[in-house]
């Protein structure tokens, strides 16, 4: 029986991929301007411009702790990527607001990330990505109890 890789080394190794590749993408497309993580976030945002996004919703989302995401969200604001606006019903809430250059970004990274998105499913069926979505998200929900 062929020895089979521990599940935590081949995520950790996909993820590292992964993260190399929108790096790169991040370092030529805007230098030091944004990080890879940065346009994560800045992705996120965009997306639920719709409605209020605070810090804990992110760190709800990428599965962070309250520090890492406040490091995140600081260098973010000194780069001029988001502005923090108090909510009327709470002073104590931040939500997170997109500069233009932000958006900008975004729209730029957006590519990056959707031909990345496309390289990863290369050669897999729908029902393949459907079923390592779902085990991917067992696997974290294991983690999580």
């Amino acid at each position: 029986m062929e020895k089979r890789n521990p599940i935590g080394i081949v995520v950790r190794c996909l993820n590292n991929k992964i993260g190399r590749h929108v790096s790169a993408a991040a370092a030529r497309e805007f230098g030091d301007s944004a990080t890879a993580v940065h346009g994560w976030v800045v992705r996120y945002l965009y997306d639920n411009r719709d409605r209020d996004v605070f810090q804990r919703d992110l760190e709800n989302r990428f599965s962070v702790r309250r520090s890492t995401m406040t490091s995140i969200l600081q260098l973010m604001e000194k780069k001029g990527l988001i502005v923090k606006e108090p909510v009327s019903t709470d002073g104590r809430l931040k939500k997170l607001i997109l500069t233009p250059l932000a958006v900008d970004i975004q729209e730029r990274m957006r590519q990056e990330i959707d031909a990345l998105e496309k390289q990863l499913c290369e050669g897999l069926s729908d029902e393949e990505i459907a079923t390592f979505v779902s085990l991917a998200e067992r696997i974290g929900a294991n983690l999580s109890t």
